[in-house]
């Protein structure tokens, strides 16, 4: 639909700027952190709590029961509806205006012209100031890049955010990773006295071409007991993949899967009342999905059926999903990649902040969790990485059968 695309583009477009209060990612640490022996409320109670309002009274449940009694004042909307020239208002509407608002004026001649094409836009936002004036007009401002092609006004207006001049890397330019020079040759190559006390404590042996490298006790043992806070080995992760293989016929009739869903968005809606939440549907899912899931299971009272599976080797259900989190935390520190690792030094040293502070209210909370989340989706530890590293070609295989997937649960943003 034209009108998702449009927003989905001016959620790209307001990260480059716009107005709010002080708040910071950090802000959002804790709120990733989940308890797994906090007790969870009953499904039940939460769906009476968090049950939608009915948008209109229809006076019947069913068409096929509609009862015997006649109501005047519903046949008469009924009779009217359709040929009344007020326009219905949709849902979504008011905060779809204030999205328009938080945008600064100089992005409305990008977005302008496209609003004016599209139907069932509200007045109010056609008429406000800056966007009423861009109806059938093209960006005075262009990427210099593109200001060179022939004819470049035929473009459709949908695509004029394309070449606001922000939206190309050399207008953006983040500070290029200086790749180290070598280091020229020292005129003393070694010290001999120095190579002396260093074959007293390792053994030359050991580490001459040909040499067997001792194999590590502590990474062929399982964890006891593993928590949250606990370091990985090689064996927690075979057994973690192990578990893995097994949970791919766990919910996948449409039932559980329905069900599943349903736990994720009552789960948000819990933690939103109680001020422990994110502010974005599903986002501690993508973070930590293996306690996440945890979670869900024990809401739709499915915990004796998963139990059976991770059992099988030896994890109880918190002790599997604190070493399956650990496990694909490290495993996505593993395959990061460049852009993604300057992405996060970027966040952490808080260099977005001046932006942040530009946002309204509205957004610049959910803006701040999101970038906390990408921080707290790669947070493991270097020995947890090379644990995981040496079962790298097997998770890799039960995650691409998976599709990336932990009981329906995505490991990574699309």
């Amino acid at each position: 639909m034209r009108c998702k695309f449009f927003v989905f583009a001016c959620l790209c477009l307001v990260l480059l700027c716009g107005r709010g209060n002080a708040i910071s990612p950090a802000d959002y640490a804790d709120r990733f952190k989940i308890d797994l022996d906090t007790p969870l409320p009953k499904i039940e109670d939460l769906r009476i709590q968090f049950a939608p309002a009915p948008v209109y009274d229809r006076k019947y449940k069913y068409y096929w029961s509609i009862g015997n009694k006649f109501d005047k004042e519903f046949a008469q909307t009924i009779r009217k509806y359709g040929t009344r020239e007020k326009r219905l208002k949709w849902q979504g509407e008011d905060e779809y205006y204030e999205m328009i608002k938080s945008m600064p004026p100089q992005m409305y001649e990008y977005i302008g012209p496209y609003l004016h094409t599209v139907p069932g836009i509200p007045e109010k936002v056609l008429n406000m100031p800056g966007i009423k004036e861009t109806k059938n007009k093209f960006p005075s401002r262009i990427a210099p890049q593109l200001a060179d092609i022939e004819d470049i006004e035929m473009i459709s207006p949908v695509l004029y955010f394309l070449l606001m001049p922000e939206m190309w890397p050399d207008e953006n330019a983040v500070e290029e990773i200086v790749m180290p020079e070598p280091m020229p040759e020292p005129a003393n190559k070694y010290n001999s006295k120095l190579l002396d006390d260093i074959a007293k404590k390792l053994s030359p042996q050991d580490y001459a071409p040909g040499a067997t490298a001792k194999s590590n006790v502590k990474s062929r043992l399982r964890t006891i007991s593993p928590d949250k806070n606990s370091p990985l080995t090689s064996a927690d992760v075979k057994a973690v993949i192990s578990t893995l293989e097994d949970l791919k016929s766990f919910g996948s009739d449409i039932v559980t899967q329905v069900q599943l869903v349903e736990a994720g968005y009552l789960l948000d809606a819990w933690e939103e009342a109680n001020g422990t939440g994110v502010g974005l549907a599903q986002l501690k899912d993508l973070v930590t999905p293996c306690a996440r899931l945890v979670q869900k299971i024990r809401l739709i009272g499915k915990s004796t059926e998963f139990q059976s599976i991770i059992s099988k080797k030896g994890f109880s259900e918190n002790e599997w999903a604190y070493t399956c989190d650990k496990t694909i935390k490290a495993y996505r520190l593993l395959r990061m990649s460049q852009v993604e690792l300057l992405t996060i030094r970027l966040f952490r040293k808080n260099i977005f902040q001046h932006s942040l502070q530009s946002y309204n209210y509205k957004y610049g909370p959910k803006i701040a969790a999101t970038m906390q989340s990408m921080i707290e989706r790669y947070d493991a530890t270097i020995d947890d990485m090379l644990e995981v590293k040496k079962n790298s070609k097997e998770l890799d295989n039960v995650l691409r059968d998976s599709k990336f997937r932990i009981v329906g649960q995505e490991i990574f943003m699309k």
